[in-house]
């Protein structure tokens, strides 16, 4: 066996090797460095141009699916549950609960108590998060895994309230999800940000005042909810505050959409009941 001749290979071998690791190790430090100064890039630019993230940033998805939803029927035992706790229920359809308590429960004017309430008295009430109050009415939409089902102002969830900051009555739908399709990387939320202020959604001196990674129907009947970024910008006291949607996946952004009059009509009387009799569903719940 010629020894000096297997000297000699494994030394190349060796050698071969270590310009190998050697290469490795300098893609991966590459990429890294990349990536942060894409990152600081970033950031310098919005600072240049005065615009402030006002919110703290939750932490970047990796992967997460589509979903797909379903409505649940709701029978005459729901109503009957509802019974039991307070409150006098029915069922407006297959899909809709109304329900009136029996005695009006205080939230305070900061809604300090209003997860008590949802906890107390509406079913998976924990599973909402509050979106919006408009003219004494709570709108809530649903969570899954740990993130919002934004429904293109078609909340599940809705709240009457009263002179008195109190929950007299509400009408409830509960959605059903599950993950549709293989998971994808999604953009980091600086991107997000980035991907606006490249598209001049964002400009000078404004600022983001929320954050939000969730799920969003681009349809107002679609049953499937893809993963986005809701991003609310605050435009100064000319334009106000305006919600952008960023596709998670592809980067695409679309403002929030005003439904028509016809849409916004949520067949609710919001005409407080008399103080001296229970508040009748007739008037707060237009079949």
């Amino acid at each position: 066996m010629n020894w000096s001749r297997t000297k000699t290979v494994f030394i190349m071998t060796f050698l071969l090797l270590n310009l190998f690791l050697g290469y490795q190790l300098y893609e991966v430090n590459d990429e890294n460095q990349l990536s942060l100064i894409s990152g600081n890039s970033t950031q310098d630019r919005l600072r240049e141009n005065k615009i402030s993230i006002d919110v703290e940033l939750p932490d970047d998805l990796e992967e997460v699916e589509y979903l797909v939803g379903e409505k649940e029927k709701r029978n005459s035992t729901d109503v009957d549950a509802l019974a039991l706790n307070g409150q006098t229920a029915e069922l407006k359809d297959e899909q809709t609960i109304v329900s009136t308590l029996d005695d009006p429960f205080p939230i305070g004017e900061e809604r300090e108590t209003l997860n008590q309430f949802l906890t107390a008295y509406v079913t998976n009430g924990d599973e909402y998060q509050f979106v919006r109050e408009e003219n004494n009415v709570i709108y809530l939409d649903q969570i899954f895994d740990e993130l919002p089902v934004f429904t293109n102002q078609n909340e599940p969830l809705r709240l009457l309230v009263n002179t008195d900051n109190e929950v007299y009555a509400y009408e409830q739908e509960y959605w059903n999800f599950e993950k549709q399709g293989d998971p994808k990387d999604t953009l980091i939320n600086l991107r997000a940000i980035e991907t606006l202020f490249n598209q001049q959604y964002i400009t000078m001196n404004q600022r983001v005042k929320d954050f939000q990674l969730g799920y969003y129907s681009f349809f107002k009947e679609s049953r499937v909810f893809a993963p986005i970024m809701r991003i609310v910008v605050d435009k100064g006291e000319d334009l106000g505050e305006v919600t952008y949607l960023v596709n998670a996946f592809e980067g695409t952004v679309q403002e929030q959409g005003i439904l028509d009059e016809e849409e916004e009509s949520l067949d609710l009387d919001l005409v407080e009941p008399d103080e001296e009799r229970e508040p009748d569903e007739e008037e707060m719940i237009e079949d």
